[in-house]
């Protein structure tokens, strides 16, 4: 074989390579959110930010997506209120089905 030919198809594997990790860094605008890597505020009752936790499993970006879209849907509320209303509607669509 060609030297040429095998630093061609080294050059796009590499080239490959680094686009997939490129790709890798950037989350697409649609799950980004201001509070995605954020804790949740302080003015959040513990307690509730563990029974919302509870209810999803432990998995906190979860826990977090749905507080940020009953916030998206509900303007003006308080950061407790959304949690509160993310319980409720947990247990509405459990116990719904």
């Amino acid at each position: 074989m060609d030297l040429s030919f095998l630093l061609a198809i080294a050059l796009i594997i590499a080239l490959i390579f680094w686009l997939n990790r490129r790709q890798g860094r950037r989350r697409p605008a649609a799950y980004r959110s201001p509070t995605a890597t954020a804790a949740p505020s302080r003015s959040v009752r513990g307690q509730t930010q563990r029974q919302l936790l509870r209810l999803v499993g432990g998995n906190q970006s979860v826990a977090e997506r749905l507080v940020e879209q009953v916030k998206l849907n509900n303007p003006g509320q308080s950061e407790q209120w959304c949690w509160e209303k993310a319980i409720y509607d947990i247990h509405r669509d459990r116990h719904s089905s």
